[in-house]
């Protein structure tokens, strides 16, 4: 960390499990002290499920999500609201615990990355991306996928640190 910014920068690849968001502790031990979320990159960081075609990437879809909490970077958790974004798979813009989203995919390719603006991280961070197979089932990416996570320090009252904590835990 230099001058209260800290990044995260890191890949995830096919030998992801995608039922197991990664962890990244950003528990410092004083309550009032966290980090912000300031900007989310999301981006391809390989070209071998494409025979070297950089323009002409796999059509699949890989989606990813940061979140606060380990049950919301799973995209198979029972976190399910029906009538905002169905029920498997799906990113949950409503659940408390998930930040940030992203998808990548399409024979254009496109590449769409979301950030909540109102993000304070008092504890872990979760990271997680995942495909849907042809059969309908969650499936590692089909194509390898890098982030950065760039943060800074924040300071909060400790009224407002127990509420983040709280927020973070709602779906838990």
């Amino acid at each position: 960390m230099r001058k209260g910014v800290h990044t995260i920068r890191s890949g995830i690849t096919s030998v992801h499990n995608p039922t197991v968001p990664r962890r990244y502790s950003l528990d410092n031990g004083d309550f009032e002290v966290n980090m912000k979320i300031e900007s989310v990159d999301f981006f391809p960081i390989g070209n071998d499920r494409t025979g070297a075609a950089n323009d002409d990437w796999s059509n699949t879809t890989v989606w990813f999500v940061l979140s606060t909490s380990s049950a919301g970077g799973v995209p198979t958790s029972s976190t399910v609201s029906e009538q905002e974004y169905g029920a498997t798979f799906n990113l949950r813009p409503s659940d408390s615990a998930q930040i940030a989203w992203g998808m990548m995919g399409g024979n254009g390719p496109f590449i769409h990355c979301f950030l909540d603006p109102d993000n304070i991280i008092p504890e872990d961070l979760y990271v997680n991306a995942w495909s849907v197979s042809a059969g309908g089932s969650i499936a590692p990416v089909f194509q390898n996928v890098g982030f950065i996570i760039r943060m800074k320090q924040v300071k909060s009252s400790g009224s407002e640190a127990l509420l983040y904590q709280i927020r973070e835990t709602d779906v838990e």
